[in-house]
C-alpha cells in the first residue's frame, strides 16, 4: 500500500472513530467537528503514523511516515492551542479558572514530547541538507522519550474516564486511552533497523 493511501485510510479511520465516538454516542454538537472532534483524530493518526515510522524497515518509507506523524502531531498541537480553555475542557481548570498540577503535567509532557520531536525532524531534514552528519544523540533514545512524554501527557488527560466502561459513549474506548496503549506499546518495541 502507498504512503499516501495509508496516510488517507487511516485518516479517515481515525475521523470516522471520533465522530461515532464524540458526535454521534455522546452528542458532541456538529458544529465542533472541524476542531474539537478532529483535533483527536488527527493526534491520534500522528501517533500511528509516527509508531509505523519506528517499525517499518524501508528508509524513505520510515521518514514518509515520520515527516506525515510528526506534521499531523503539529497541527494537533495548533489546534489544540486554539481550543485550549475552560469552556472545551473544564477538567483541566479549578474554581480560579487556572489549570490544575494534572493538566499543567500535561501540558509540559506535550510540549518536551513536541521539542523532541521537533529536534527529530530537524536532524532528519536540515541537517543533512547542509551537510551535517545526520545523528540524533541529542539526548539517546529521544523517539522513545517523545513516545513516553506522549504516554504521560495522554495519561493525565483522560484516565480517571479509563475504567468506567459503562460510560463510554457507544461503548468505545476514548482515544487517550488508544493513544496511551499505542505510545506504551511502541516504547518497548525495539525500532526496526534501516534498510535501504
Amino acid at each position: 500500500m502507498s504512503d499516501r493511501r495509508l496516510l488517507a485510510g487511516l485518516t479517515a479511520a481515525g475521523l470516522a472513530y471520533a465522530i461515532v465516538r464524540y458526535n454521534v454516542f455522546k452528542g458532541v454538537p456538529w458544529d465542533q467537528l472541524p476542531i474539537y472532534v478532529a483535533n483527536k483524530a488527527i493526534a491520534l493518526v500522528g501517533l500511528m503514523l509516527l509508531g509505523l515510522s519506528r517499525i517499518v524497515v524501508e528508509k524513505q518509507r520510515r521518514k514518509n511516515l515520520g515527516l506525515g506523524g510528526a506534521l499531523l502531531v503539529l497541527v494537533h498541537v495548533l489546534m489544540s492551542l486554539i481550543l485550549l480553555g475552560p469552556r472545551y475542557y473544564p477538567s483541566f481548570y479549578g474554581a480560579l479558572e487556572q489549570m490544575t498540577l494534572s493538566a499543567e503535567a500535561s501540558m509540559l509532557a506535550g510540549a518536551l514530547g513536541t521539542a523532541g520531536l521537533l529536534w527529530l525532524l530537524y536532524v532528519t531534514t536540515i541537517r543533512p541538507l547542509a551537510g551535517q552528519p545526520n545523528r540524533t544523540s541529542l539526548v539517546p533514545g529521544l523517539g522513545r522519550l517523545v513516545l513516553a512524554f506522549t504516554a504521560v501527557h495522554v495519561i493525565l488527560i483522560g484516565v480517571r474516564g479509563w475504567f468506567d466502561v459503562a460510560s463510554w459513549p457507544g461503548s468505545l474506548p476514548p482515544i487517550t486511552l488508544l493513544s496511551f496503549a499505542i505510545a506504551a506499546v511502541l516504547c518497548v518495541m525495539p525500532k526496526a533497523r534501516k534498510k535501504g
